[in-house]
């Protein structure tokens, strides 16, 4: 037997509260089960001294291949001809000094940081730079690492003797 919607046995909006509850319980339950740790995400864009733009994302909602706690940091890179040297800026808040890890090779630099909070990024140099020339300064939750470029091999090429 059809009935009429304008006339449920409960009446309207005891059906809508209904559902308007159900909708309650289901954000709920999917808020539960996020945690409790802040979930972060964001990006900066900056134009490079070539006039390119140039875009960093930085957070937690990313997936970083390195588990759910890691929290990618805000990170900054600049290239400082003038001094012949690059400058990466980490942002990293709430952990101590002996806690953070860098490694880097002549194209990529690798931050890591354990403690109460966790961090980790992965930054690829747009030069070439000479792993031996870092220097890191960390102070009130900002890493600056520095690098001088890698100085371009003086043998251009060699003389192939034709038979």
């Amino acid at each position: 037997m059809f009935r009429d919607w304008r006339r449920p046995a409960r009446g309207f909006f005891d059906e809508f509260e209904k559902e308007i509850e159900e909708m309650n319980e289901s954000v709920n339950r999917m808020m539960r089960s996020l945690g409790d740790k802040p979930l972060v995400y964001g990006f900066s864009l900056q134009v490079g001294p070539d006039g390119v733009p140039h875009v960093e994302h930085f957070g937690n909602v990313r997936p970083t291949g390195r588990g759910e706690d890691m929290r990618e940091p805000f990170t900054s890179s600049m290239i400082d001809e003038k001094n012949n040297e690059f400058r990466i800026t980490v942002e990293m808040p709430g952990v101590q000094k002996e806690n953070i890890e860098v490694n880097a090779t002549e194209n990529e630099v690798m931050i890591k940081a354990d403690g109460e909070r966790k961090y980790y990024k992965r930054v690829k140099t747009p030069i070439d730079v000479d792993p031996d020339s870092a220097k890191a300064k960390y102070n009130n939750g900002i890493l600056e690492v520095t690098f001088k470029f890698k100085e371009p091999s003086k043998q251009k090429g060699k003389t192939v003797k034709i038979e």
